[in-house]
């Protein structure tokens, strides 16, 4: 977790009255902050990763305020009117760009440090190192509307970058400035790169790497130009709303800019705060507390909520806009929590009327284990993370649906897998050199893209096995299911199915009366080529939650 370092003094004229170093102790665990240090003049914690609002000074007195019943309810700021416009014309591998403004700020060398920090710790966690987003600070001084967030080829112009007193290329800056060599590997491979030019083409930034040492925000500053440039438009609306409202807590006023794309136009930041309904019966279910309405309205307005009653037990509770955060009620009820105070929370033991047990499925996907080690299987593990083309193109299928990571560390990693027997032919690929038959199989889970359920996704356990050698058929396959199903009391009957990653009329669907128990088939050829396979390979799949619930009727019917 980032570690955050604030000036006391800053904090104690940003909240309005002096703090003790036993109240910071007290308050910043309600903010999900660990304290590192605490000394006369400077304060370090830890903040989470979800809050990147508590990254620097600014915000964090803002909920400082509310805990400490300075000012409570939603953060309010001054606002103006629509400062100007600006046209977004980036490049499609970074095609988003937002800007608001903010006139009349007060800074000196701690303001500035701090919000240099909220950019460099938002940088890294949310913005993914700046691959997702991207922040720049300017003095407005100079800079004339319309703005324009263009790509250009990378040698065509030239600009001081920060720091810098010589003009360079953006080209130059990836190989001779400090931040251009730490972040080229951003606009690898690109034929253009990303510039913020004003109306008069001065170049006031090169987003991501670096901005123009003609626009440097200093202590004489007083209006403050803000930019993200990012590759997910809502990651950038909700930072740009952020970093604006940082900045107009140094006594500011914000200014709207339009941005207009190519296909709408909108004004940045919005600054409009999101809402969720919670019933406050969560708080008894979820808590162990009984507070009614009024109570978590209050509660609530000290983390610096407004929460209105709608009908019965439920409110309407709407947050700041840059809470990234909040995703649920329960995340609500955490907010409650921390207002409460989890040291007033009395612990109870639990009765000993429910003793802890393994889960029914793990019980039974052993059973399957042994099983399958019974008929002389060899159990192997896969990684639940996998590949678009492991899944879908090396078994002969149409692309489908995943659920997929937003930004994976290795494209061999980037989803996770809806079915185990791919990974099942790339273990016997990797075992060529080992002697035939091998049977081997693997119990494990998989998930299934969901539209219906909360998370649009369900998990499912899955029996995988597969036999590869000379003279292997469907058969074999055959005889694997009709054991497992007989020691389990299974009934089973095979249907038609035309599967591309098995041979047509060698594969079979497997029906139960609890539902489709899973296919089995003799693997394509081309499939067998793809794998580097040169034995035939017989394979199948079954849903042992469907198994489970197949054993567990017979065993009601039985007793």
């Amino acid at each position: 977790m980032p570690v955050v370092e604030v000036s006391l003094w800053d904090i104690e004229r940003l909240v309005g009255r002096s703090l003790s170093a036993s109240e910071l102790e007290d308050l910043l665990p309600r903010l999900k902050c660990e304290v590192e240090e605490i000394s006369d003049s400077r304060v370090a914690y830890e903040a989470t990763h979800d809050r990147p609002d508590l990254y620097s000074a600014e915000l964090l007195s803002v909920y400082l305020k509310g805990l400490l019943g300075v000012e409570e309810g939603l953060p309010r700021f001054n606002y103006g009117g629509l400062a100007g416009e600006a046209r977004i014309e980036g490049p499609e591998y970074r095609p988003y760009a937002f800007f608001a403004v903010v006139k009349g700020v007060r800074l000196d060398d701690e303001a500035i440090r701090q919000l240099m920090q909220l950019q460099e710790k938002v940088h890294l966690t949310y913005g993914r190192d700046r691959r997702k987003v991207s922040i720049g600070l300017y003095d407005l001084n100079g800079v004339e509307f319309p703005i324009r967030y263009v790509g250009v080829r990378p040698d065509s112009v030239k600009f001081r970058p920060l720091g810098f007193t010589v003009e360079m290329t953006p080209l130059q800056v990836l190989s001779e400035h400090p931040k251009g060599m730490a972040y080229r590997h951003l606009l690898e491979g690109q034929s253009v790169f990303p510039l913020i030019l004003d109306a008069a083409g001065k170049v006031v930034s090169f987003p991501p790497i670096t901005n123009s040492e003609d626009f440097k925000v200093t202590e004489s500053t007083r209006d403050i130009l803000v930019d993200v440039t990012s590759t997910d438009p809502e990651a950038g609306r909700r930072v740009i709303a952020l970093v604006t409202s940082a900045v107009a807590v140094r006594g500011g006023t914000i200014y709207h800019v339009r941005n207009v794309f190519a296909d709408r136009s909108e004004l940045s930041p919005r600054l409009d705060p999101e809402t969720i309904l919670y019933d406050v019966s969560l708080n008894k279910r979820l808590l162990g507390i009984d507070l009614g309405v009024p109570e978590t309205k209050s509660l609530l307005a000290r983390m610096r909520m407004d929460a209105t009653e709608k009908s019965g037990s439920e409110l309407l509770v709407a947050y700041p806009y840059f809470r990234v955060d909040i995703l649920h009620p329960v995340d609500i009820a955490e907010e409650v929590a921390m207002a409460y105070g989890y040291d007033r929370i009395e612990p109870q033991y639990m009765p000993p009327l429910h003793p802890g047990r393994e889960d029914g499925l793990e019980v039974f996907s052993r059973a399957v284990r042994e099983a399958m080690v019974g008929m002389g299987f060899l159990e192997v593990n896969s990684y639940i993370m996998t590949s678009r083309e492991l899944m879908f193109t090396k078994m002969g299928l149409e692309a489908g649906e995943l659920v997929e990571v937003e930004n994976p560390r290795h494209e061999m990693y980037h989803a996770l897998r809806v079915w185990i027997v791919p990974q099942l032919l790339s273990t016997l690929s990797n075992s060529k050199h080992a002697g035939y038959p091998q049977r081997i199989f693997e119990v494990g889970d998989v998930v299934i893209p969901d539209l219906s359920r909360e998370n649009r996704a369900r998990d499912e356990r899955h029996l995988a096995f597969a036999i590869a050698g000379r003279g292997v058929t469907l058969t074999d396959g055959l005889a694997v299911l009709k054991a497992l199903c007989s020691l389990f009391n299974v009934r089973y009957e095979l249907g038609h199915l035309e599967h591309k990653s098995f041979i047509a009329g060698r594969t079979a669907r497997v029906d139960t009366d609890c539902g489709e128990l899973g296919i089995l088939g003799e693997i394509h050829p081309q499939v067998l080529v793809n794998f580097d396979l040169a034995v035939p390979v017989v394979a199948g799949e079954l849903n042992l939650e469907v198994l489970k619930r197949c054993y567990e009727r017979w065993r009601e019917g039985s007793s």
